[in-house]
């Protein structure tokens, strides 16, 4: 299966940014690299997320927060424990009731996040962007920034990408 044909129902811009997003976490085997995928639709992140789990010649390990989290280095590699994935995605930041803390607390332990042997996906929503680079400037200028971009209306099936 070649994971980068050309989908028939996903639009351009978005079919390239999911090509650029599974390059990046490909290319970033075995290292730490954060990977800002930004996205203000839920539906097609979930559709995006669920064709990268499937189709991406690498594992994927998804982490969704909780509201109440606090830390994002922290639940991180609480939900690892001596597991090192071959990339993590992390989604939900927008729905953390602590967001301005649990940026501040990310920024202050940002070097340990080079313990992560393995690209970082932050699923991250125009809001919370605008947070990240208010914020925590450090942390976000390590980032490689992918964008999606769809209405609302826009469903997991309308990013269905077919096996070729």
């Amino acid at each position: 299966m070649n994971y980068l044909n050309q989908p028939e129902k996903i639009a351009l811009h978005n079919w390239t940014s999911w090509k650029i997003l599974i390059r990046a976490i490909i290319r970033s085997q075995g290292d730490f690299s954060l990977i800002l995928a930004r996205c203000n639709c839920r539906n097609l992140r979930e559709g995006i997320v669920q064709q990268l789990q499937e189709r991406s010649p690498v594992e994927i390990r998804e982490l969704v927060l909780d509201r109440s989290v606090k830390t994002l280095y922290t639940t991180i590699f609480e939900e690892l424990g001596d597991e090192q994935p071959s990339a993590m995605m992390v989604s939900s930041l927008e729905s953390v009731s602590s967001l301005d803390q649990l940026l501040v607390a990310t920024n202050q332990v940002r070097e340990e996040f080079r313990n992560l042997a393995c690209p970082l996906v932050l699923w991250v929503t125009d809001e919370v962007l605008r947070k990240l680079i208010r914020l925590v400037p450090d942390f976000e200028n390590w980032a490689t920034s992918v964008e999606f971009s769809g209405a609302a209306v826009e469903s997991a099936h309308a990013v269905e990408i077919e096996a070729a």
